[in-house]
């Protein structure tokens, strides 16, 4: 008698089957960004590093799907169906307007760029952002994923998971023994109540961020003000520093709906 497989023996194979294949359609995704909003076939097989018959099974799924679209060039682009990811996404992390008009007035107040971050496991991610006006300035890509060992914001999000602290260190360039070092950092912001960084993630930039708080007394978003080290001078940083204060303030009383 032959042996019939069971459904346990099965469902663990499928699910990695499928697992996989999601991560291989996101790292897929992923390499199309603003400098790179077309690429080729090679380019996708080269950028993911999976065999070329996969990468074209993948690709042929997701156009018939319309996230992607075969282009009459040869090359593949974001498809027509990723436009209403977009919209929605915009609505779920959109901050409420009288939060955007606090943030838009900090950046008057400051010429520095506003930028309100979450955190998604081991990163952190801009989810709204008032541009500076100035010619030298810093920007940061909404929906980009940063690390969080690196910046003032990420200390202020680790300050709502502390028992991360030795992954992010671990995930580091500085390896498990920069753990301590993170912790004391981290602490040392919760005591001074913000994090200010010069050059820490890239050589001639600086941050300032607040915690902004739910109801509950939980941080779950950092409000950052970020530009050029050059301009966090002596004298102008302790304005910076009592703008976003009040600002992190009125944005906490405000609340941040899906967060808090």
């Amino acid at each position: 008698m032959t042996a019939v497989p069971t459904d346990s023996a099965e469902k663990p194979a499928v699910a990695d089957a499928g697992v996989r294949s999601v991560t291989r359609v996101i790292d897929l995704l992923e390499l199309f960004d603003a400098a790179h909003p077309t690429r080729s076939l090679k380019e996708l097989v080269e950028g993911t590093k999976l065999p070329k018959t996969t990468v074209v099974r993948l690709v042929a799924t997701m156009c018939a799907r319309s996230v992607l679209t075969s282009r009459a060039d040869g090359f593949y682009s974001l498809g027509p169906e990723m436009l209403r990811w977009v919209r929605l996404a915009g609505k779920t992390w959109a901050p409420p307007e009288e939060v955007v008009d606090i943030m838009r007035q900090l950046s008057a107040d400051t010429g520095e760029t506003v930028n309100l971050y979450i955190r998604q496991g081991l990163s952190r991610v801009v989810v709204a952002q008032c541009e500076s006006t100035a010619t030298v300035r810093s920007v940061i890509p909404l929906g980009v994923p940063y690390p969080l060992w690196a910046g003032a914001a990420g200390k202020i999000l680790l300050l709502a998971a502390p028992e991360l602290i030795d992954d992010v260190a671990a995930d580091s360039p500085h390896g498990p023994e920069f753990a301590d070092q993170l912790r004391e950092k981290v602490e040392a912001g919760r005591e001074r109540g913000y994090q200010l960084v010069h050059g820490e993630r890239e050589l001639g930039s600086s941050g300032l961020s607040f915690p902004l708080i739910d109801s509950h007394g939980t941080v779950v978003a950092a409000l950052t003000l970020g530009g050029p080290t050059g301009r966090f001078t002596e004298d102008r940083t302790p304005h910076y520093i009592e703008c976003t204060r009040a600002a992190a303030e009125e944005i906490s009383a405000i609340g941040l709906p899906g967060l808090d």
